[in-house]
């Protein structure tokens, strides 16, 4: 027998199979990022809140029709200006926040935005010409990560043969409707990996590769089924054994039962994508026409990946597209005590008066540090504090004097210093790799499919980046689409020891989906995507194609 073409982890590899470096070491830094926890190089530096209130901002610009052309004219890049200056900015932090909102620190008193941010203004007009060249945005990009969206790559064409091939899987299948799971009967999967998973010791395996599109039927009930592998259980396992093809990633994070269903692509010497195998859930012989409509689909995302997707081993090197710093001088050390982070500057004479009012809470935590300080503290009265707490009077202070008083009100009235940006350097977003040069030979795999905050599949797909199109909405609101990456490790530690100031400076970000325009990015996102509001009718349509990793 033939060895195999293609070598598939959990079939005839092991499951946490780690590819081997020229060098014949087992190197995982060969893979795409994941955001999966323990993920080697999935971790994304965290941003300034300045940065994501910029980052959305220029979002927000490249929504506007002819923005591109209207960036260079410096007429209509000051009404712009103007215009930041004048909106409020309450719904811009509320954005920033996300469900943080209430919980987090208040929006600062001085503008987010200010002349220095704005003055990025001028990344678009980069962006532009790359747009210009590739039909391509680059936006939300940060360090290392980016998204691309482009509302005119999807031509009219094949925007209504994507309708069309909807409507004519919606009714082939109104009789037997497959509901996503948790989506409380409101998203209907007609295309989906997960529909019918391949099932280890039961699903059948061909090791030639023979199984094609329009011959798929005629190998029904052959092959052998796949004997799954021993489950590894955290409890009698050393941590070192989750290293093996998965930077320590943790059980729960894989399957031993089942996986998704991604379906192969080969590319032609034109370039042009081509199913060589059946795609979950889409008949091969009864709908061909959708198959050539889905590979056109497959033509157009292909540009964005080449963007957005890169390896672990690529991620420092300089060779990858678009923006691989922060707009942002980085901060390697904050201390709440230090005042220069803080604005207004403390006068206690000032705050003394001001009309700042503490909760009773608050002026019970300053009465017991101002106690404890104290070298001869003041001795209250029991009983009066509780009749006082029983009748909901404010507690008595009497260890608080004049200046720990004032101190108080200001560390709830201060608002911590937003940092302006670095100045602006140019940013070369064209890519230095081609997925369709680079799987020429082996071909590519595609899933399509359809909440709380998720990654796509889990650590058995590995999936590598993720194209989502809204190609039809009807009486609904932009869907709101929130993607965080994890934070790096040591930003998060500095953040767990609950460094204020550093809780009011940095955040995550969210991009608003539109219908007929396509959104590309990393699978070290995870989002979640928000319901949708309507009038009367709730209706919206999307695909969403993911790439497997490795």
């Amino acid at each position: 027998m033939a060895a195999p073409k293609h070598l598939y982890p959990g079939v005839n590899l092991a499951l946490r199979e780690v590819p081997e470096s020229e060098f014949h070491f087992k190197d995982e830094s060969l893979f795409c990022p994941i955001g999966f926890p323990e993920y080697p190089w999935s971790e994304s530096t965290v941003m300034p809140v300045k940065e994501v209130a910029m980052m959305i901002l220029m979002d927000a610009l490249t929504d506007k029709p002819d923005w591109h052309k209207e960036v260079f004219e410096d007429s209509i890049a000051h009404k712009w200006r103007d215009e930041a200056r004048q909106q409020s900015e309450d719904g811009l932090y509320a954005r920033i926040l996300q469900d943080k909102l209430g919980k987090g620190p208040s929006k600062p008193r001085v503008r987010i935005i200010t002349d220095a941010a704005f003055d990025y203004v001028k990344e678009l007009r980069g962006k532009s010409r790359y747009f210009t060249q590739s039909g391509l945005i680059p936006t939300l990009d940060g360090p290392g990560n980016t998204i691309i969206k482009s509302g005119s790559f999807i031509d009219e064409a094949l925007h209504r043969d994507i309708n069309r091939a909807y409507y004519t899987l919606w009714k082939d299948q109104e009789g037997n409707v497959d509901w996503h799971p948790r989506s409380n009967d409101m998203v209907q999967n007609l295309i989906h990996p997960s529909m019918h998973n391949f099932v280890y010791d039961r699903s059948s395996f061909i090791q030639e590769e023979v199984v094609g599109v329009s011959n798929a039927l005629g190998f029904m009930g052959q092959g052998e089924p796949v004997q799954g592998q021993t489950p590894l259980v955290q409890g009698n396992q050393f941590l070192s054994e989750f290293r093996v093809g998965s930077g320590k990633i943790l059980p729960e994070y894989w399957s031993d039962k089942y996986q998704w269903l991604p379906a192969n692509v080969e590319f032609h010497e034109d370039g042009s994508a081509e199913f060589t195998s059946y795609v979950n859930n889409l008949h091969p012989t009864k709908f061909p026409e959708i198959y050539r409509t889905m590979e056109r689909l497959v033509d157009k995302a292909i540009p964005a990946w080449d963007h957005c997707l890169r390896e672990v081993n690529h991620l420092g090197d300089g060779t990858f597209a678009g923006r691989n710093e922060s707009r942002f001088q980085w901060i390697y050390a904050a201390f709440d005590e230090d005042n220069d982070l803080w604005t207004p500057k403390f006068d206690v004479d000032e705050f003394l008066h001001k009309d700042v009012e503490l909760s009773h809470e608050e002026l019970l935590d300053l009465e017991e540090e101002c106690y404890h300080s104290a070298e001869e503290p003041v001795e209250f009265d029991e009983d009066e504090y509780q009749r006082r707490m029983y009748e909901g009077l404010p507690p008595l202070t009497p260890n608080v004097n004049d200046g720990a008083m004032a101190q108080g009100k200001w560390i709830k009235y201060r608002d911590a210093k937003h940092p302006d940006p670095k100045p602006f350097e140019k940013v070369d977003y064209a890519p230095k790799q081609s997925l369709r040069e680079k799987f020429k030979k082996d071909g590519l795999q595609i899933i399509f499919s359809a909440g709380s905050w998720h990654l796509e599949g889990e650590m058995n797909e590995k999936i590598a980046a993720t194209a989502l199109y809204y190609f039809d909405s009807e009486n609904v609101t932009p869907a709101v689409y929130p993607s965080a990456c994890r934070r790096a490790r040591c930003m998060a530690q500095i953040l767990e020891r609950k460094v204020d100031w550093l809780d009011h400076v940095f955040r995550a970000t969210e991009m608003l989906t539109r219908q007929r325009v396509v959104s590309s990015f990393f699978q070290t996102f995870s989002s979640i995507a928000y319901p949708l509001s309507s009038c009367k009718i709730r209706r919206s349509r999307d695909i969403d194609a993911s790439s497997p990793s490795g």
